[in-house]
């Protein structure tokens, strides 16, 4: 983790986007603060900004909900992790959450030592697969390959397959449900793809 990794707080109340922005200096990290979704849209629209490598929500706000605003933010830039809080603990919150693309779901009141873990984690995952696909890509770029997402379908299946089966503690029939396939296909792509 470095200064440069910066992460969006985005809350209508300001002593809740304090206390993050606060903890989150104290682990290295540059923190800027949006009191609603729309302001922080604003702010990807405008262009005057760095784009945050973790974005940590609201779900209920004034104006554009936080559910709203990580589907927005997901079409746009799916490679940045959200996540979710809320001090309405409501399954359907939570599900819609991680339907929409949420990295994980924080409860409030929270510990701010889970909230630094949890951003710690998405850093460190954002990372790696990252780093890893982009290299490969330059890799391939480098060499003069075409044809790049045929050739690199089963890197993007391999991550999906395994970022799921993480999500789900390996459960394979749920996790067939959430990728859209029968148990049967996740079997044959498991086994093409060696994950066990």
């Amino acid at each position: 983790m470095s200064r440069s990794s910066q992460i969006w707080v985005v809350d209508n109340d300001a002593s809740i986007r304090w206390v993050l922005e606060r903890a989150f200096i104290d682990i290295g990290l540059s923190v800027r603060q949006f009191g609603s979704a729309d302001e922080a849209l604003e702010a990807l629209d405008a262009m005057d900004y760095e784009l945050p490598n973790v974005v940590i929500t609201d779900i209920r706000m004034p104006g554009k909900s936080g559910l709203e605003f990580l589907k927005t933010l997901g079409d746009r830039f799916p490679e940045i992790p959200v996540v979710v809080m809320t001090a309405y603990t409501n399954l359907d919150d939570a599900m819609s959450a991680y339907r929409t693309g949420a990295f994980e779901y924080l409860s409030k009141p929270f510990d701010l030592d889970k909230a630094t873990a949890l951003v710690k984690r998405a850093l460190a995952g954002r990372t790696d697969w990252q780093t890893a696909l982009r290299q490969s890509v330059e890799e391939r770029l480098s060499i003069g390959q075409m044809n790049l997402l045929d050739d690199l379908q089963s890197e993007f299946e391999q991550i999906l397959l395994q970022a799921v089966l993480a999500f789900t503690g390996g459960r394979k029939q749920e996790a067939a449900r959430w990728i859209g396939w029968s148990r049967n296909t996740l079997t044959r792509k498991l086994k093409e793809l060696e994950i066990d």
